[in-house]
Order: C-alpha cells, then structure tokens, then sequence
C-alpha cells in the first residue's frame, strides 16, 4: 500500500505581479476558474502571491491576488 504525504508548500510574493511562463503576460489569478463557475466577475487585480505544491511526481502552481490567497497559505506566507 502507498502513503499518500503531504506536499511541500512554498509560498512567495512579487509585489510587481508574476509572468507567465513564456513571458507573453503577467499571470490572472488562479481563482478566475472558480469566478466564472460561480458567476462573479473575474478578479482584476494584481497576481502578486505564486503558491508551488510539490506532489512528489507533480506540482501544482496558482496565482493569487492580496484578497485571494486561499487561507491554508496565509501562515506560509506571514
């Protein structure tokens, strides 16, 4: 049986705001998805949090406004 660990977190901040891979951009925020599943308008401001899960063989990476840092980084992130 395989144990599924937690994955390591790392939380930084860029008050200019984070580009985009190929650098064609600054990144949106990462709550945009979820923003237009619930009908509310899409977020606006400043990407300026980037928030990396490493998952072992994966790794999961969003970007957040000040508002939008989902709570469980807040802590990281002080």
């Amino acid at each position: 049986m395989t144990r599924r660990r937690k994955p390591t977190v790392h939380v930084r901040h860029r008050g200019a705001g984070w580009m985009l891979p190929d650098y064609s951009d600054f990144a949106d925020c990462t709550t945009n998805h979820f923003r237009a599943e619930d009908g509310r308008p899409a977020c606006t401001d400043t990407a300026v949090w980037k928030v990396v899960e490493d998952h072992g063989m994966h790794l999961t990476i969003g970007f957040y406004c000040d508002a939008d840092l989902p709570a469980q980084h807040r802590r990281a992130a002080a």
